[in-house]
């Protein structure tokens, strides 16, 4: 039997005692009844009116940071995060654990480098910054890419957790996208950001509880920790510092803590989807508390997802679950898993998909909720002058739009591979070539608006070149990596027939990918690090070429890392040149004439 083909007998067993029960059902449309009612009380019920924009996008910036940061941390943590990472674990081991360190840099990045400007800057949309240092052209590709961005990714967002729900329940995920994405955009359109900071935090919550508890179950049922990370060692699960340099490996530590870090500090550092909620809390000090508490959060949740990992290899070391059909794709097992741990226990499958759910909701809300208003911020309102309520209004239909495009989307998403890599691979060439952007702006003085344009156009056409065609090398079977072993010997009807002489398999075994062009066999996590470095080299040399910056950037433009140095420089504006000088006593800093 091929170890990849699915056994339809033992696709039927499980699926008449691995599905959903009544208890489940009702957790599971509760906790969307509660989402949709939060989304009610503040469109309808509130004090707080959405008839504005700055109430409507900014919770007239008086939010708390708890609920803040317990937003940051649900968008961030999508159904990416709880359906892909346990699945590539269990395929190619642990080595995502390093992205604990990413998150740490991350945090310390948001904190004392892009906070200080963006708080003190008070600007709706975080590409308002970009116009300010450089042009409106660049601003305008900036938002135009965030655009690209989020109606790429929030389609995956969305698909992940649908492909989950119909393993645990058989319905089709044609029938069950639709109803979710509806209950999602109705409460992101009438309540405005107050009520998806809200919603965040209820469904968070609910994530975590599934969390804990399937992490629970699952341990105790393997024995203990202990057992959990023997079974691991046994099936070479733990890779803990796979320190090969080589750019072309699935994983490895450096694609982990390297290729990640970059990726992460540009979709929470310079995101408006971050931006926006920290400018919802009045002060400096209540936002940098909610970065740490979401730091904290973020690579907690993402370990506990590795973890998750562990606990389905342990669960299926003997038997592959896709070996014995009983699961037709990798990102579908941890559903499946939780489903064969918990079903004795009623409701416990229901709460899981809940998480899994809220995950997901959370990240598209806030790319709605998000893009709606960096799209009106930077397109719309400078070309028309629209009233408060007209503008609110306007800003709902957007909501509306992005909604029902993403939803349509998400059928074209189903088509392609796996969430997980497909996920990082879209991110990765949005998020370099933002992020190189940004620290052009705010690192050095000298760069200017037509450096930081080519510089971006550079990076985005090649990394969507490396993209695409990565992405066609796999759809047509060219590229694959090898996976880890997978033992199916203690699998039911093992060797009946007497002939096999192996009693485990590796997916793509011995698939060389050495015919498939460099360009597309470069590590899909290290996408985003390729990116800032073409914008960061291109944008260097075509501003030097042409003559630098040719006026003074305001001090308040510039991160407070730089900014004691820059006081020391004295400027010559009809030469684009700075020299170092004694003086550090300028407190006022002023566009200095041509």
């Amino acid at each position: 039997m091929d170890p990849a083909s699915p056994a339809e007998d033992g696709a039927s067993t499980v699926e008449q005692r691995l599905l959903f029960s009544t208890v489940d059902y009702v957790i599971f449309f509760s906790m969307l009844g509660m989402s949709a009612m939060i989304g009610v009380y503040y469109g309808f019920f509130a004090k707080q009116k959405q008839n504005n924009t700055a109430e409507y996008l900014l919770g007239s910036k008086q939010m708390k940071v708890f609920p803040v940061a317990m937003s940051l941390t649900a968008t961030h943590i999508s159904a990416i995060t709880m359906l892909g990472v346990p699945a590539e674990m269990y395929k190619y081991g642990i080595q995502y654990w390093a992205c604990s360190i990413s998150g740490l840099i991350v945090t310390i990045f948001m904190v004392y480098v892009f906070l200080p400007v963006f708080h003190e800057l008070q600007t709706v949309s975080c590409y308002s910054y970009i116009e300010m240092r450089f042009d409106k052209r660049t601003r305008t590709l900036a938002s135009g890419l965030f655009m690209f961005y989020c109606l790429l990714n929030t389609p995956v967002i969305i698909y992940a957790p649908a492909i989950a729900f119909s393993q645990v329940t058989g319905i089709n995920v044609h029938i069950i996208t639709p109803m979710i994405c509806c209950i999602c955009i109705f409460y992101t359109t009438f309540g405005g950001i107050r009520a998806v900071i809200w919603t965040d935090t209820l469904q968070f919550g609910a994530m975590l509880c599934a969390l804990f508890v399937v992490m629970t179950l699952g341990t105790l049922q393997l024995g203990g920790v202990i057992n959990v990370f023997r079974l691991a060692e046994a099936g070479g699960r733990l890779i803990w510092f796979n320190m090969d340099p080589d750019p072309y490996l699935r994983t490895s530590f450096w694609l982990v803590s390297v290729g990640l870090t970059s990726m992460w500090i540009s979709n929470i550092g310079v995101t408006p989807e971050c931006v926006q909620r920290f400018l919802t809390i009045p002060d400096m000090s209540g936002a940098k508390k909610a970065v740490w508490i979401f730091g904290v959060g973020h690579i907690l949740v993402k370990l506990f997802s590795v973890y998750n990992g562990l606990l389905i290899f342990g669960k299926y070391h003997d038997c592959d679950p896709i070996h014995e059909g009983t699961v037709q794709k990798y990102d579908q097992i941890f559903a499946y898993y939780v489903l064969d741990v918990a079903r004795h226990i009623p409701g416990l499958p229901g709460l899981f998909v809940v998480g899994i759910f809220s995950a997901a909701l959370s990240s598209m809300s806030t790319s709605m909720n998000t893009l709606s208003g960096t799209l009106f911020e930077d397109f719309i309102r400078p070309r028309f002058a629209l009233k408060d309520e007209t503008a609110s209004t306007v800003v709902k239909a957007m909501v509306l739009t992005i909604g029902v495009v993403c939803l349509l989307l998400v059928f074209v998403v189903e088509q392609l591979g796996s969430i997980f890599s497909l996920a990082i691979s879209v991110s990765g060439v949005t998020s370099g070539t933002m992020l190189g952007i940004f620290f052009l702006g705010m690192f050095s003085p000298h760069v200017n608006g037509r450096g930081a344009f080519w510089g971006a156009i550079v990076s985005l056409v090649t990394l969507s070149v490396i993209a695409v065609g990565a992405q066609l090398e796999i759809l047509g079977g060219h590229l694959k990596y090898e996976s880890l072993p997978f033992r199916y010997d203690g699998c039911s009807g093992f060797n009946e027939t007497g002939t096999e002489t192996s009693t485990f398999y590796r997916d793509a075994a011995n698939h060389d990918n050495s015919e498939v062009p460099w360009v597309f066999r470069i590590g899909f996590m290290y996408y985003s690090l390729l990116g800032t470095i073409i914008v960061v080299a291109v944008g260097i040399v075509v501003s030097i070429l042409s003559g630098g910056q040719k006026e003074r950037v305001p001090l308040n433009l510039l991160t407070p890392w730089v900014r004691p140095l820059y006081r020391s420089l004295d400027y010559a504006p009809e030469k684009g040149e700075y020299k170092l000088t004694r003086s550090c006593e300028m407190t006022e800093i002023e566009k200095i004439p041509k």
